[in-house]
């Protein structure tokens, strides 16, 4: 009785179904070992203590991402952190491709959204009225900001509803309405009233950020939520780790 030989398929499923192994066992290590290495590398660059919370999500095949040298469709997700002086926010930082040593090549889509909760308001509507307003609250699709000043020699209480948009990395602020405590007046006879004073809160504006944050960071939209915080979302430069011009301040014209 001659033996029969193995068919040449046969093998061939062998060979597969050990590679696949051997594909699965590296996608399970790199997702083991990936995440820990972000997190250190997210805690040194933003100078964050070992016990701040930090969580990274890895989508689509770590080991397809490892053969390119990087990481694919990953996300870093880090409560209250502080951004710009005074500013402390909850960020979200995705890209679809960072190598594993990102400052010496290419991120690519990278994305960053920072959402600043209502009682961390402040620093924001500080910035985005050009100091004119300290505080305020989100009531629908608007930013209602208030301040106190002196007007025909007493002190009232000024409230104003902002529309707020994003427009070539400038904010843009268009005024929908304009309060003044115990005075029935318009939004030119409180101009009229308070000179220049009260230019950006009382008239259309494109205010700069630019030199409030790293030339690698350009502001791409402004979100409200019912739940009043405010969400600023950028895109980020495929250089911003990479090249230290990227991390300067930026300029305003």
């Amino acid at each position: 009785m001659t033996q029969r030989k193995p068919r040449w398929w046969a093998r061939a499923l062998g060979v597969v179904a050990v590679l696949a192994l051997l594909v699965g066992a590296a996608e399970v290590a790199l997702r083991l070992i990936i995440p820990g290495v972000i997190e250190g590398a997210v805690r040194s660059e933003l100078k964050l203590s070992d016990d701040h919370p930090i969580d990274v999500e890895l989508g689509g095949s770590t080991v397809i991402g490892a053969l390119r040298g990087g990481v694919n469709d990953v996300a870093v997700i880090a409560p209250g952190v502080p951004i710009i002086e005074g500013l402390t926010a909850d960020a979200r930082v995705h890209a679809d491709f960072t190598p594993f040593n990102p400052t010496t090549g290419e991120i690519q889509g990278a994305t960053v959204a920072l959402t600043v909760p209502k009682d961390e308001l402040g620093p924001t509507i500080e910035m985005l009225t050009q100091g004119i307003a300290q505080s305020g609250e989100v009531r629908g699709d608007d930013l209602v900001v208030g301040r106190s000043l002196e007007l025909f020699g007493q002190g009232v209480s000024l409230e104003a509803s902002l529309h707020l948009g994003v427009e070539n990395g400038e904010v843009t602020v268009e005024p929908t309405g304009v309060k003044a405590a115990g005075f029935d007046l318009s939004a030119e006879q409180l101009g009229a009233a308070t000179g220049s004073l009260l230019d950006p809160i009382l008239k259309p504006q494109s205010v700069c950020i630019a030199d409030r944050l790293p030339r690698g960071i350009e502001l791409t939209a402004i979100d409200l939520s019912s739940t009043g915080s405010v969400t600023l979302r950028a895109a980020l430069s495929p250089t911003i780790l990479s090249d230290p011009a990227q991390q300067e301040p930026g300029t305003c014209a």
